[in-house]
């Protein structure tokens, strides 16, 4: 995988560097302000294409194209679906996800740590963005009860959201199909 440090790719032009945080801080914001609360029932793959990289930074109106390209009611199965490889035609991926947080081990409560996010006393409503693009993974989480606050990640998280997200951009699923019979390749 390369280095967070490498450049987003835009074939053609030279652009000045975009880390996949600020990438994924411009998209959320872009999508926060077109999305209707907190309760998407499907997770969606979107294609990023980078308008004005130095756009980007400053989150300007415009930066960017997003453009939507699938959804499904499980966010695994869409990322492992071979249409969704699609999404390498543009400069970045990104999956959009609403769901449940709740606090992991906290005080070492063991009845709290072994209850679904979703049934949890202490659950919060969330949605997730995460990019991946040639320049690695980025992610912001924002809470709707407190939706103007942000949460940003560099790539550092793990799982197996983090895993599929990055085998979507890095690790494309081959598909092969038969070759034609020789009499039909005269």
């Amino acid at each position: 995988m390369p280095s967070l440090h490498s450049a987003v790719h835009i074939v053609g032009m030279t652009t000045p560097f975009i880390t996949p945080v600020s990438l994924a801080t411009c998209v959320e914001q872009s999508l926060h302000l077109s999305l209707d609360g907190f309760d998407l029932p499907r997770a969606r793959l979107y294609g990023i294409s980078i308008v004005d990289a130095e756009g980007v930074a400053k989150m300007d109106n415009g930066a960017l194209r997003i453009t939507f390209l699938a959804e499904h009611g499980d966010v695994y199965e869409l990322l492992e679906s071979p249409t969704s490889a699609i999404v390498r035609m543009f400069d970045a991926a990104v999956v959009l996800t609403c769901g449940w947080a709740a606090p992991l081990n906290e005080d070492d409560d063991e009845d709290e740590s072994s209850v679904a996010p979703s049934q949890h006393p202490k659950r919060r409503r969330v949605r997730l963005v995460v990019v991946v693009g040639d320049g690695g993974v980025g992610s912001v989480l924002r809470f709707a009860d407190t939706p103007e606050d942000i949460v940003t990640d560099a790539g550092v998280a793990q799982g197996s959201l983090a895993d599929a997200v990055t085998n979507l951009w890095f690790d494309p699923r081959v598909v092969t199909t038969r070759s034609a019979p020789d009499n039909l390749n005269a």
